[in-house]
């Protein structure tokens, strides 16, 4: 079965490594990057274990570096053009066939106007979940940890989610 492909912004890839669940990234997504998001992650290397693991990943074949062949005016005033952000929206744009790791909701909108697939690291943790790789405990420890860096809203959302999924169980759904 074909992996379902994910193109990465920098804070997602920060946000599933402190969550632990890189490994779980990695073996069920096709996980792609943009060169400026790669440069990004690449500023912590020797001294971010994220930057370490992504560099070694990336050397196994199994982040693949992908470029957009350009970046559409239409979001240029929307989004910073130094950023992975806008290389990951171009490139998915361009595409169509991958769907969007972004922790950044100010940009939400932009990837809304043109249809885009999009998710955050809080949507791999409840994948996890749904899945059975992580229990519900592990799950709620992980979006206390999200909770850090991520809008209340999105937290809450997912524990909803997580609340929903556990009383389906309960009633055998």
């Amino acid at each position: 079965m074909q992996k379902i492909k994910i193109i990465i912004d920098t804070s997602s890839w920060i946000n599933v490594f402190r969550v632990d669940l890189t490994n779980y990234l990695i073996e069920n997504f096709s996980v792609l990057v943009t060169p400026k998001v790669k440069e990004e992650i690449l500023e912590g290397k020797g001294f971010a274990e994220d930057a370490d693991l992504f560099e070694k990943l990336s050397t196994e074949g199994n982040i693949r570096i992908v470029k957009p062949k350009t970046i559409r005016e239409e979001i240029k005033h929307e989004i910073s053009v130094s950023s992975g952000e806008i290389e990951s929206i171009a490139y998915a744009m361009e595409r169509g066939d991958c769907i969007v790791l972004i922790d950044d909701s100010k940009v939400y909108h932009v990837m809304d106007r043109f249809n885009l697939k999009y998710i955050s690291s809080v949507n791999i943790m409840i994948d996890a979940y749904l899945t059975e790789k992580i229990n519900k405990d592990k799950a709620y420890k992980l979006l206390e940890i999200l909770r850090k860096v991520l809008k209340e809203e999105v937290i809450d959302k997912a524990k909803a989610v997580l609340k929903d999924a556990g009383n389906k169980a309960k009633r055998g759904i």
